[in-house]
Formats: structure tokens, C-alpha cells, sequence
């Protein structure tokens, strides 16, 4: 054993002067008697064992071949594109399981240790049993030697990201793409995160920050946290450009540690002269706002073990005590302890700002602090309302303004009638205390301005506090239903050509970033925007697509800005598609970004006049929960209008839009379309379609006689309204009629429909009649045999039971794929239903893909019947994917 100074036995926890095992170069011990103790209990299989079998599956990852392992496949439903390519490899999703086990297990026990070496031994290249082993080395073993810790776990998660890629040949090292949003990518995405912490640790900094970048492209949404750890690597490197990019990403008067990592990122860049005092202040204004016990706290030593008697049950409140102790603890994810404690003048600057002279402000002054809603400490005597409480000491998180108020919105919320007239000095002030933790009866409290002994930052607080947007209106106003806020115009300025914001050639690709810029070529667009994949569209094009997703980092979507360019300068254009996430339309707990959409009528309503002549296929998608929102920014969805004169327009897809009455919606329908997809439109303020508005939008349907793909999902048409409908519609091949999802028997289509749909539409490829419970296994097989060209047919929550399903698949020879089954339970519940639906499908030679609500049945089938399976999943692939297309008339053409 080498000799090791000040460390703590790794068996009986002693400090002093101790020998460090020479094997693994990770444990210290008091002597032998020690080390054969900790031997026997389980350091053998960390010293012996592990090692010997890290070297046996590493000998098994370098001659890896795919003929070695049993694989299945499993279609392109949520797996990686090399699943869908190869399979599933058998042996893999077994190690798989057993690393889930292991999650479960007891942090740093043997017994944890063996179950993953035994993961390494059922699939070498088990990418999370690899990640799992770097874990263990890195935070499981007793840290006293945390660099050799590091860089043992740094070998580990190496391992585990070659295997990834080796099962995975598209994710490279120098991919620059998201990754899907699947969690057969989240093992790969732990140990790159890994690799980069253990980088840091080990004093490769420069690497991990380019490590956590990958990171931040790899999975744009972030949802390991990685960007809180880069920024505080940035400070430490004295980085303020990088850490600025990554900040203008991320809200920070929404989150702690990016607010106080503002804070000394201002101050950085004040003493490079890049910034003034001012824009400190402001951002420890904002700080304050998110958490005011951080400062206190920040330079005090002994915060770690403070914290670790505190109940630390890893929950906390948002603003709160506990909240600030994990920020500033050095143990902590982020461990801002040890980063300001590297600048500790900008500490000095700080505390120098809590008093600075008086400790509280003029009596007004409390006043406007608590009108105002700002989350700020108020050390002062008070009792209850009425007095009758003794007086106590304390300091309360205190505020009068209404909405700022914990419960407010409750039925029992309790609104001092005092506070309805204008404050009169010397006169009582009453605080409500802002504490998750104070019981709801005792929030009201009473003080004297004489009694009021601290209020910390005060300063700063005001210096700020009028031009805060969220301190506006009365502090007396009661929580506002929505109204539509007043956002800034888009920033668009008309010109004859654009540059490239990096070289000043002519711009070819427009990003839609925060700072929507002109590129040239996609290297120059990537060289600027460094953290994350840019939302961009091609000038030269003839689709404007724009994808806001949730994993979408951009916080402004100036909307009016892509179209007014569109229209501008993409002479090829004939196609628009446009989603636009939630996210960037709700506010609250949809919205804890703080993205925000520009989008304006007059803009939108420009655009399509303009390029009315042009475009042959329009799409604007929206998330749930939408509609009052969009309503407000479009005049009430009458921008739209144009749509319905547009000459050429072919195809046309609104869904998830809410408007005020039917007559606003017909005026957007072309003559001539011959895709309408209306999907999840709700009509009027209560968001629902009276028997007359569907009479309406019926008439007008009847009147689109080229029609080839009309959806409805969730517009409750009857069997009447069908029966009116379809003969009409003579060219019809794909028809979307899903009820409303958790209706259950008051879905307005009955079996008479079905036939309806049997009668009239007999070259229907593809049905889709989810949720409509009423209907049966009858009106389905009257559709399978008077459609016989029938290839998809989605019926999932009808009453359609597993014994139905071979009529159903031997009815019609041309069936390729077919959906069944009731939410929130298994539809094939046991083996006896699985052998049912298994010798349904053998019946037509593996031709039929089933599907539940669940996901895909998975089957095992003779090699004759997988590879017409597959050739089936193919197919119904790819006519999926024709479906997102938006010059795609009939998703079904050039397949069948």
C-alpha cells in the first residue's frame, strides 16, 4: 500500500496518516487489518473482479458482429434509426432490463456493482451498463482520491460511447443534429454528460465545455441540465462571450443559478469594460427576485454541512431556503460556492449593495416594495392581524400585491379590507408571507414601519422595480383571465438582398434565432450559433417549413418576420408548414422558458394575399390549448380569409384553430382543394360545435368535389351528416373521422355511419374512426367488404374484442395495417388473446401490421411471414411520412 496523507479510511472512516490501496489507486486505508476487512465485504469484486471483466467485454466490443446476437425487428415506432435498420438485438434489451434493476438498487452496494457486470456479460455493448459503471466509479465509490475516481469512471463512459456508436453509425462524433426525442437515446446522452463532468474533474475544462456544447445539439430541450453546469464552467474560464451565447438560450429570472451566473457574468464583463454598473445591478435584481437567500449565503463557509441537516429529502421551493443551500453547496450540481469563491471581489461587490447605509428605506418606500410583488426579505416585528399574537422577530418573504400572494386564486384566499384604501403613513402594514411552509391562516401579518428592522437590497430593488412589465397594473387586481399581451412588432426591415451575418456573401439560409440572422451555407449558420441546431429555412426552397417544436430552443418565434421574408424573397415558394409548440403560446406552468410567439394579422393576412397566386399547399399546426390565444393575434382567425381565394391552393391543413363562429372557417375553403384537413377545430367561446355549425360546414364540404383526403378529427359529426356528405365525394381516398378521445358512449357515429362510409366510398384506402365507441365490429366489416382497396383502418376504443380480429384481417386481401384496442389497458391481455391475434396475422402470412393503443403487437413470425410483415411496416412507413409531406396529395401514391 502507498502512503497517503489527511484521507479518510475507506472502511472504519478515520483520518490521518493512511496507505492507499495499489491496485485500484481509489481507496485509503488505516492498515491491513482495514483493507482485509473492507476485502471480505465487497472492495474485492471493485479491485478484482471488475477490472478482469471491464477487460473481457472490451475484447468483445472490438471484434463486436452483428451474427453473434439474436435480433427482431421492431418497425420504426420509438426506436433509433439503426434499430429500425437492424432490429432489435435481443441480448442488448436484456442488459438492458437488468441495468434498470440496478437503478434500483442501494448507491455504491456490491450488490449494485455485480448486477451491472452481470448487464456487461449478457451484452458487451450495452451502452447503459457501460454509463452505469462510469457512474459508479465516478460518484458511487467512497471519493478519496476523486481525480483517479474520474478518470477510471472517464474510461467507463469512453467505452459506453463507442458502443453507442458502433449500434448506432449515424451518431457520430461530429453530428451536429438533434437526436430524436426516444429513450433508447437517453444512455448515450448520460455518458457523453458524464464523460464531460469527469473531464472537468479531472482538469480538462476546455473539453468538457466542448463535450456539454455536443450535448446541448445533441438534445436541444436539455432535460439533463448540462447548460447550468456550462455556464458555470464558461465563468470559470473567464468566458463571458460563451457564456453570454448560452444565456440569451435560457430565461433567467426563472431559475436561480442562471440568475446569480447573470450576476457574475456582468460583473465579468464590467471589468472588461464591456459592461457598467448598471447591468450588474440589474441582473441582481432579477436574481433577488428569483431567490433572495442566495447572497447570504453566497461566501459563508459552512453552508455544506448546514444544509446536510436540514431535512434533505432533494424536494425544495422555488425561491426558498433550501433552494438557495443546494445552489451555493459545494456538493451540489452546480456548486456555486467554489465558482464565486474564485471571484471573491464580485462577492464583496454584492454584499456591499445590502445596506449600504440605512437598512431600510423610507416608509413609502416599504410600501412600493410590497405593492409590487417583487419576492424580496423583510426582517422585522409582527404580530397577527387583529394584534392579539405576541410579538415576534422574524423575517418574512413579504408582499401586498394580490396576485403575488401564495393561494390567491383559492376559494378560502383571505384579502384584508385595509388594503383596498390608499396607505396612510404611520400607519399599520400588513405583509402577507410568501412561505410555502407558513400554515395558509397565519400568512397575514401586522408591523409598524418603526418595527421594520431590514430589508436587504432595498436599493437595488427600487432602482428597478417601476420598469418591471411584471409589477404592472393595480397591486390590488385579482388573477386575470387571459388577454392577449402586447408584444414587441417584429424587428423586419425590407431589403433587395441580404447577407450572411459571417462571411457577407449573399445570404441563402434565414435562421430563425433570437437574433434572426442571413447565412450564406449551413457551416457559417453553425459557426455562429454554437449551443444549439438553428431553426432555419432555405431562400431558394418552394416550402416554408418552420417546426417550433418543444425541443425548439429559440425563445422569441418572430413569425411575422419568416413570412414577411417568405414573401420577400423565396420567388420558388408554393408550399407552407408551420407547427408551433404550446410553449410559445401559453404562459404559466405550459411555459417555464419564457418563449414567446410574434405573430400579428395585418403580417399574416399580407403574406397570404401576396402569395395567393403561388401557393398550392398551406399547413399551420397548432399544440393543444391554443386556440383563445391565436384567436386574439389573428382577429379572431379572419387573417385566414385569403385562403379561401387563393387559385391554386390544393391542399390546406388547420388544426387544433379555434374560431368564433362557422362563417369564419368556410371563408378560408377553397373550391378546387383537394386535401382539407380541419383536425381538433373548436368553435365559439365554449369550444364546441352545435348541430347547426356541422349543418354549415357539412353544406360547404359537399360543395368540394375533388376532395381525395378529408380529416374531421373531433368535429362530432353524426350518421346523418354523413349520409348527407359523401355522395359527394366521389374521388375520396382517405378519410380521418376520430371522435373525441375519452368521450366513451357519447360519440355521435353508430355503425349507420360506417355503412354510410361502406356505401359511398368504395375506393377508400385509408379510415381512421378512432373513439367513436359507439360503433362496432359490424359497421367495420361491412367497410372491409364494400372497400375493398382498403389498406389502413385505425378503429382503436370501439367495441371490437380480440375473437374479432381474423374476420377482420381475412376480410380484405389488401389490408396492410390495422389499429385496435382501449386506452390505459391492455388490449391483449393474455397469452391465450396473444396466440388469438398471432394466428389472425399468420392467416394472412404476416401481411397485416396490428397495432393498439399501446404501440406496435409485436409477433413471433416464420422468416416468410416477418419479411411480409416488414415489407407491410415499410409501406405504411413511408406512406406516413408522404402524409407529412406538403406537395403530397394522396400519401398513398407511387406505394401501392
Amino acid at each position: 500500500m502507498a502512503t497517503a496523507m489527511n484521507r479518510k479510511c475507506g472502511c472504519c472512516g478515520k483520518e490521518g496518516r493512511l496507505k492507499m490501496c495499489v491496485r485500484c489507486k481509489l481507496v485509503d486505508y488505516c492498515g491491513k487489518d482495514c483493507q482485509t476487512m473492507d476485502w471480505k465485504a465487497g472492495h474485492k469484486i471493485l479491485c478484482s473482479k471488475v477490472p478482469k471483466a471491464v477487460k473481457n467485454a472490451k475484447g468483445k466490443v472490438s471484434s463486436f458482429t452483428l451474427s453473434d446476437y439474436n435480433t427482431r425487428n421492431v418497425g420504426n415506432f420509438m426506436v433509433t434509426e439503426a434499430q429500425a435498420r437492424r432490429g432489435q438485438i435481443m441480448e442488448e434489451e436484456g442488459a438492458q432490463d437488468m441495468c434498470y434493476d440496478a437503478m434500483e438498487m442501494t448507491k455504491g452496494s456490491t450488490e449494485k456493482l455485480l448486477q451491472i457486470l452481470r448487464a456487461l456479460d449478457t451484452f458487451p455493448l450495452s451502452t447503459e451498463a457501460w454509463g452505469m459503471l462510469g457512474h459508479y466509479y465516478h460518484y458511487e465509490v467512497v471519493q478519496t482520491h476523486e481525480k483517479n475516481c474520474s478518470a477510471e469512471a472517464l474510461k467507463m463512459y469512453d467505452i459506453a460511447i463507442l458502443c453507442a456508436r458502433k449500434l448506432n453509425p449515424t451518431w457520430t462524433e461530429n453530428r451536429s443534429d438533434a437526436l430524436p426525442n426516444d429513450i433508447e437515446n437517453r444512455p448515450y446522452l448520460r455518458a457523453l454528460s458524464g464523460r464531460a463532468y469527469c473531464l472537468k474533474n479531472i482538469g480538462k475544462r476546455n473539453e468538457a465545455i466542448c463535450q456539454a456544447k455536443q450535448i446541448i445539439r445533441l438534445n436541444p430541450s436539455d432535460n439533463q441540465g448540462i447548460h447550468h453546469k456550462l455556464c458555470t464552467w464558461f465563468l470559470e474560464a473567464k468566458d463571458t462571450e460563451g457564456c453570454t451565447n448560452l444565456l440569451r438560450k435560457y430565461s433567467t429570472n426563472i431559475d436561480t443559478s442562471l440568475a446569480y451566473a447573470d450576476v457574475l457574468l456582468q460583473y465579468l464583463r464590467w471589468i472588461k469594460d464591456d459592461a457598467v454598473e448598471n447591468d450588474i445591478k440589474k441582473a441582481l435584481y432579477v436574481a433577488i427576485k428569483t431567490n433572495p437567500f442566495v447572497p447570504d449565503l453566497i461566501g459563508v463557509e459552512g453552508n455544506e454541512e448546514d444544509d446536510a441537516d436540514d431535512d434533505n429529502d432533494g424536494c425544495y421551493s422555488p425561491g426558498g431556503i433550501k433552494e438557495a443551500k443546494m445552489y451555493v453547496c459545494e456538493g451540489s450540481h452546480i456548486g456555486a460556492q467554489k465558482l464565486w469563491g474564485k471571484y471573491p471581489e464580485a462577492t464583496s461587490w454584492m454584499k456591499a449593495l445590502k445596506f449600504g447605509g440605512p437598512k431600510v428605506p423610507d416608509e413609502m418606500g416599504v410600501i412600493t416594495l410590497l405593492q409590487s410583488g417583487i419576492t424580496f426579505q423583510m426582517k422585522c416585528v409582527h404580530t397577527d392581524l387583529d394584534g392579539r399574537e405576541r410579538r415576534n422577530k422574524s423575517t418574512l418573504i413579504g408582499t401586498q400585491r394580490r396576485k403575488s400572494c401564495f393561494g390567491c386564486g383559492t376559494e378560502d384566499f383571505f384579502w384584508p379590507r385595509q388594503l383596498n384604501q390608499p396607505y396612510q403613513c404611520s400607519s399599520d402594514i400588513l405583509v402577507h408571507h410568501n412561505d410555502f411552509n407558513v400554515d395558509r391562516d397565519s400568512r397575514w401579518r401586522n408591523t409598524k414601519y418603526i418595527d421594520v428592522l431590514e430589508v436587504p437590497y432595498w436599493r437595488v430593488l427600487l432602482q428597478f422595480c417601476d420598469d418591471d412589465e411584471d409589477n404592472s397594473g393595480n397591486y390590488r387586481d385579482e388573477p386575470e383571465s387571459f388577454e392577449p399581451e402586447k408584444k414587441q412588432s417584429s424587428k423586419y426591415k425590407k431589403s433587395d438582398t441580404f447577407k450572411c451575418r459571417e462571411c457577407n456573401s449573399d445570404a441563402k439560409f434565414c435562421a430563425l434565432d433570437d437574433c434572426t440572422e442571413f447565412y450564406c451555407s449551413k457551416s457559417c449558420m453553425k459557426n455562429y450559433l454554437q449551443e444549439t441546431e438553428p431553426l432555419y429555412f432555405d431562400l431558394n426552397s418552394e416550402i416554408l417549413k418552420i417546426n417550433a417544436s418543444s425541443e425548439c430552443s429559440i425563445r422569441t418565434l418572430d413569425l411575422d418576420y419568416a413570412l414577411q421574408v417568405a414573401g420577400d424573397h423565396m420567388p420558388n415558394l408554393k408550399a407552407v408548414d408551420i407547427y408551433i409548440n404550446q410553449e410559445y403560446v401559453l404562459s404559466g406552468d405550459f411555459n417555464d422558458l419564457g418563449k414567446s410567439l410574434l405573430l400579428s394579422s395585418t403580417v399574416l393576412r399580407q403574406f397570404l394575399k401576396r402569395s395567393s397566386a403561388q401557393l398550392v399547399s398551406f399547413s399551420f399546426g397548432l399544440d393543444d390549448c391554443c386556440w383563445d390565444q391565436i384567436k386574439a393575434v389573428t382577429d379572431q382567425c379572419r387573417a385566414l380569409a385569403p385562403l379561401g381565394t387563393m387559385p391554386n391552393l390544393k391542399k390546406l391543413s388547420l388544426t387544433s384553430f379555434g374560431f368564433d363562429d362557422v362563417g369564419t372557417l368556410l371563408s378560408c375553403l377553397s373550391p378546387d382543394l383537394q386535401v382539407l384537413n380541419l383536425g381538433y377545430a373548436k368553435m365559439g367561446t365554449m369550444l364546441d360545435w352545435s348541430n347547426l355549425e356541422v349543418d354549415l360546414l357539412v353544406g360547404t364540404l359537399s360543395g368540394l368535389k375533388k376532395l381525395v383526403s378529408l380529416s374531421l378529427a373531433d368535429i362530432p359529426l353524426t350518421d346523418r351528416h354523413l349520409k348527407s356528405l359523401l355522395p359527394h365525394l366521389k374521388v375520396i381516398r382517405c378519410l380521418s373521422l376520430d371522435g373525441t378521445f375519452g368521450d366513451g358512449g357519447d360519440t355521435p357515429l353508430t355503425d349507420l355511419g360506417l355503412k354510410a362510409i361502406a356505401n359511398h366510398c368504395p375506393k377508400l384506402l385509408s379510415l381512421s374512426v378512432n373513439y367513436q365507441s359507439k360503433a362496432t365490429v359490424s359497421g367495420i366489416m361491412a367497410i372491409l367488404q364494400y372497400c375493398p382497396e382498403m389498406v389502413q383502418l385505425e378503429a382503436c376504443q370501439l367495441n371490437i374484442g380480440v375473437q374479432h380480429v381474423k374476420l377482420i384481417l381475412t376480410t380484405s386481401v389488401n389490408l396492410l395495417n390495422f389499429s385496435f384496442g382501449e386506452w390505459g389497458s391492455p388490449s391483449i391481455s393474455n397469452q391465450h388473446e396473444k396466440s388469438m391475434v398471432q394466428n389472425a396475422v399468420a392467416a394472412t402470412r404476416g401481411r397485416v401490421v396490428i397495432c393498439t393503443m399501446n404501440g406496435l403487437f409485436k409477433l413471433n413470425l416464420s422468416p416468410e411471414h416477418r419479411r411480409n410483415q416488414d415489407s407491410s411496416m415499410a409501406k405504411v412507413e413511408r406512406a406516413h411520412e408522404q402524409q407529412r409531406d406538403p406537395m403530397v396529395i394522396n400519401n398513398w401514391d407511387g406505394i401501392l
